[in-house]
């Protein structure tokens, strides 16, 4: 089990920001022993993988929605499972088109920078010819 400052210096993610996970329901509330968050290796895995959602570029609120259902490991109803699966695939469907776009993006950047940088080191080498 890890304390709320374990899971933080794990994950680089404040206590101030898990608190707040947890109260807008991006995290579920960890399991309490005499009042202090306990978290498992599960809810280490969960919060990483949330954390690099957000890193990512996905909105607070798409993930709000994808861990609104909780673990489905704790969950035992087959249409509860089937239907929580399904939001999951096209929450996720529409994160990596997203990201698909953005990688698109920077390497059309990278690209055109690599390009300028081959045309200034031409340009330098250029001018010292001259001189």
């Amino acid at each position: 089990m890890y304390t709320i400052s374990e899971i933080s210096n794990l994950t680089g993610i404040s206590a101030f920001t898990l608190r707040y996970y947890e109260k807008i329901e991006v995290l579920p509330n960890p399991r309490r022993k005499n009042g202090i968050r306990e978290y498992s290796e599960q809810d280490l895995q969960f919060i990483l993988f949330i954390n690099g959602l957000k890193k990512t570029g996905m909105k607070l609120e798409d993930i709000a929605k994808f861990s609104e259902d909780g673990c489905l490991l704790s969950q035992t109803e087959e249409s509860i499972i089937s239907e929580t699966l399904l939001k999951r695939i096209d929450i996720l469907t529409e994160h990596l088109e997203s990201l698909e776009q953005q990688l698109s993006d920077v390497l059309a950047v990278k690209k055109v920078a690599e390009e300028k940088k081959s045309l200034y080191i031409e340009m330098l080498h250029n001018k010292r010819d001259r001189k």
